[in-house]
């Protein structure tokens, strides 16, 4: 799989850097016209750390979890651990500036304490794509502008301190703007099942090829089956087998799309027991075989 669905870590990009990076629990970057070859067209990939990715020009069709939608200039994507992206066509003068944190940066900055507010738009139930004002998008570019000039290589003695500072100030301008958008009306219990809800996609995300039994992620959470239940049935309306079981699927459809895996492999990468078994599994989540849906793509 890792030659087909390609990983990108922060490492990853930074290593594409010319200078060094002043804090490398950050990565940030412009692509545009000049350096489009990074927008690698029908090639699946994940990032594995949080990112905002803050489209300054053009449109750009993408699908996110095989899902089509269409990007355009002023929207941003969040992007969250494990997501499938790939790209399926773009404009000629498509651009994007991004950033790509650490946990390590988001608890040193202390946002896990501040607010409960404060990254609710990082949160899973709501649209990933998020279409932005031009006052938020002028203080957004500002901010990434600045962080930019102190995490390359820079001789100022507090870069990261300033680092810190202007993350900071961008987290807390999204926060702001998301709370008043689309926020306003939460109450402290739902943003606490938001919390629990958005754990759990996260375990699924890293755990789901080996991991199919929901209470391996209740254990997981500290809590129990029943209140993990009741918790992803009312954020998503699907129960936690439901999930787990499409992240399977998602992660299989992908595979089989790649002529170098065979059912065989596919069976192999996600550890099922056998061919029989995961057939089984995946027509009656995907309504066709494994062998009807290769062929068909």
């Amino acid at each position: 799989m890792s030659d087909y669905i390609q990983l990108y870590s922060i490492d990853n990009i930074l290593r594409t850097y010319k200078e060094e990076a002043t804090d490398r629990r950050l990565a940030i970057f412009d692509v545009g016209p000049e350096n489009n070859y990074y927008f690698v067209k029908r090639k699946p990939y994940k990032f594995t750390s949080l990112g905002l990715i803050l489209i300054t020009a053009g449109t750009c069709e993408i699908t996110v979890n095989l899902e089509p939608t269409l990007i355009k200039r002023d929207d941003i994507i969040v992007v969250l651990p494990g997501q499938l992206f790939e790209i399926i066509e773009h404009s000629a003068d498509f651009a994007v500036q991004a950033i790509f944190i650490d946990s390590d940066l988001i608890i040193e900055a202390g946002f896990h304490v501040k607010s409960n507010n404060l990254v609710e738009f990082l949160s899973s139930k709501y649209p990933k794509i998020i279409s932005l004002v031009k006052k938020i998008v002028r203080d957004m570019r500002y901010n990434l502008n600045k962080i930019s000039k102190y995490t390359i290589k820079n001789e100022n003695i507090f870069a990261k301190d300033l680092v810190l500072h202007h993350f900071s100030v961008l987290m807390y301008e999204m926060g702001n703007y998301y709370n008043q958008a689309v926020m306003a009306k939460s109450t402290t219990k739902e943003v606490r099942k938001e919390e629990l809800a958005k754990q759990f996609l996260y375990l699924v995300s890293t755990h789901f090829r080996r991991q199919r039994n929901v209470q391996f992620y209740a254990d997981e959470m500290f809590i129990s089956r029943k209140h993990l239940t009741k918790i992803i049935v009312e954020v998503f309306n699907k129960s936690p087998k439901q999930i787990i079981a499409e992240a399977i699927v998602l992660e299989a459809k992908v595979l089989l799309k790649n002529p170098k895996y065979s059912v065989s492999d596919v069976v192999t990468e996600l550890n099922f027991i056998d061919t029989s078994v995961f057939s089984k599994f995946f027509k009656n989540y995907a309504g066709v075989s494994p062998t009807t849906f290769i062929a068909s793509n």
